[in-house]
């Protein structure tokens, strides 16, 4: 991982035109003074996304997502944010010299290091003498050498003390117990993987942080074994081989989903690269927001047993939920999609992936399981199982599929209707709550405020004489990232402080929403005092309220005068923002 400094981002964006860069990647029709196209950020139809070559800035109006043509590539691509940056760089003929950057020092910088060490040490031994049965065995199952190496696939030597040998003259043992390479037994130690093929595990920056490791010979060992959690390895945080697939996603135009290592690896050798595996066959909620980052349909191709099935219905739903856009395949006759490829050849898993199930015709034809739809209780039963499954989906999905409820079983369309209403926590026409609309208006206008703020150096000016504080700290930090930027460079645009965002992590993510919220419009002075007087009346409002609670429950005669004068002032000051031009 590598950091640029603010000052060559700040080049190499004023070098690259937007327009330019975006037409690259999908065509761009000029509309009065912006250029428009349609957005590869979500299923889009007709143009909806907007390029503003005066702004350098895009903003799709649909899905909401915007930025600078960093935040562009990155997304498109799939890549991390310095990746982008060196892609636009190449674009524009700015090179990137090392003595440019500086690398980031990770918090586990020597648990990586040995990780690394580790998987050379493996893979040096896979191409030994001692590696040639493991060899043998790989291409076997047509695991080829480029395939080995993109894998980074390596061998654990039948020598329990070989990788303890080795690590232990350099790093601490305890240190490598806890990394899950070495068992430590009292002052000494041994491998913990033995006679294996190594698979290793990396995060979704390439770096390896755990191993599967798989038997290759016919022992009667387990056949596979993974590192323990360790502080840079947890399970539930990653998808492996999500480093390589992010790359191949956006032109296969899907995320394939299996269960297990090998199975990714099958398919990623016989081409099908936009593959992970959740090594298991549950999903947590950490995997699925790495899952949305990508904005792409997923397919489910989990194993063909029972606990597949379970899986397959119980994590689709978990991401139909999340508003991932889900499809399922369930290969038959073959245990899993590693199984079936080796059975009948990569064209039929291709053609069972082009007639993939949607998640609501996959999910009404499992919930029908071995239910009798004759009668009344199966249908019953059955009916409530498809309104629970769509009771969180947008309003399109649930009137369509109560609509066909209603045709195939000759259901009042009503009823069905108002039993979704009825069981749903977040009903069709939800009470409205005042305290939640004034705080919602709240952070629309904040939101809104602080675009302005990070667009022109001005409207910081405006607010310090106007306004000059708000509620939350997270408002704050940003306002003073603001100012500190403006102090540095003299002058600041959004363009040029979504970069200098990226690389802060106190106010990144905060940029980030206030970015999908608002649209991107010409500034005007007039609307940006609007948004001040409208804070400050809320605020007005809400020390009214807190102060008019204290009078009604203070006794003492001095605290309540004083309690007055302040709700007369608040009072008058709330009358003035009204009369203000």
């Amino acid at each position: 991982m590598q950091l640029i400094s603010d000052e060559k981002i700040n080049e190499i964006r004023n070098s690259a035109d937007i327009v330019t860069i975006i037409a690259g990647y999908i065509p761009l029709t000029m509309k009065g003074k912006n250029f428009f196209g349609v957005c590869p950020f979500h299923d889009d139809h007709s143009p909806s996304m907007s390029v503003s070559k005066e702004r350098q800035l895009f903003k799709c109006f649909v899905c909401n997502k915007g930025g600078n043509v960093f935040t562009f590539v990155k997304d498109y691509e799939n890549i991390s944010y310095i990746e982008a940056v060196k892609k636009v760089a190449d674009k524009v003929g700015i090179p990137l010299e090392l003595n440019n950057v500086k690398k980031i020092v990770k918090k586990e910088k020597q648990e990586y290091e040995i990780m690394e060490f580790a998987t050379k040490i493996y893979q040096n031994n896979l191409n030994s003498k001692e590696g040639t049965l493991a060899k043998e065995y790989l291409k076997k199952r047509n695991i080829t050498d480029e395939i080995i190496k993109d894998f980074r696939i390596g061998l654990a030597l039948d020598n329990s003390t070989y990788l303890y040998n080795i690590l232990t003259k350099k790093y601490d043992l305890v240190m490598l117990d806890n990394l899950g390479l070495i068992n430590k037994s009292g002052l000494s130690g041994y491998d913990k993987f033995i006679n294996r093929i190594m698979i290793p595990i990396s995060d979704a920056d390439g770096f390896v942080v755990g191993y599967t490791g798989r038997i290759y010979d016919n022992s009667d060992q387990a056949k596979y074994i993974n590192t323990k959690e360790t502080i840079i390895y947890k399970k539930g945080h990653i998808l492996f081989n999500y480093h390589n697939a992010k790359k191949y996603v956006r032109d296969a135009g899907s995320l394939i989903v299996v269960e297990g290592n090998m199975d990714a690896i099958r398919l990623y050798a016989s081409g099908i690269k936009n593959v992970i595996a959740l090594m298991g066959t549950t999903i947590t909620k950490e995997q699925i927001e790495i899952i949305k980052k990508l904005r792409i349909p997923v397919i489910l191709m989990l194993d063909n047993d029972a606990a597949g099935e379970m899986a397959t219905l119980n994590i689709s739903k978990e991401l139909n939920k999340n508003g991932i856009d889900v499809k399922v395949v369930r290969l038959s006759n073959a245990k899993d999609p590693d199984e079936y490829i080796v059975k009948y050849g990569v064209n039929s898993i291709r053609d069972a992936i082009n007639h993939c199930l949607n998640f609501y015709e996959y999910t009404m034809n499992t919930l029908k399981g071995n239910k009798n739809l004759e009668e009344s209780d199966d249908l019953i039963n059955y009916v409530k199982d498809v309104l629970k499954t769509i009771e969180n989906s947008d309003a399109l999905t649930k009137e369509i599929t109560i609509k066909k409820l209603s045709k195939d079983y000759d259901i009042d369309y009503k009823v069905l209707k108002d039993e979704i209403n009825l069981t749903n926590d977040n009903p069709l026409e939800p009470k409205k709550n005042i305290a939640i609309l004034s705080d919602t208006r709240y952070n629309k206008c904040v939101k809104n405020l602080l675009y302005y703020m990070m667009s022109d150096k001005n409207y910081v000016k405006i607010y310090n004489k106007q306004l000059g504080f708000l509620k939350n700290v997270e408002e704050r930090n940003l306002v003073r990232e603001i100012e500190y930027y403006i102090d540095k460079f003299g002058n600041i645009n959004l363009a040029d402080f979504l970069s200098y965002a990226e690389s802060n992590d106190r106010i990144r993510e905060y940029v980030h929403n206030i970015c999908s919220g608002v649209s991107f419009d010409e500034l005007s002075i007039d609307v940006f005092m609007d948004y001040i007087k409208m804070i400050d009346n809320i605020m007005i409002d809400e020390n009214i309220v807190l102060i008019k609670k204290k009078l009604s429950m203070s006794s003492d005669i001095n605290e309540k005068l004083e309690l007055t004068k302040q709700l007369t002032g608040l009072v008058k000051k709330r009358s003035g923002n009204n009369g203000r031009n």
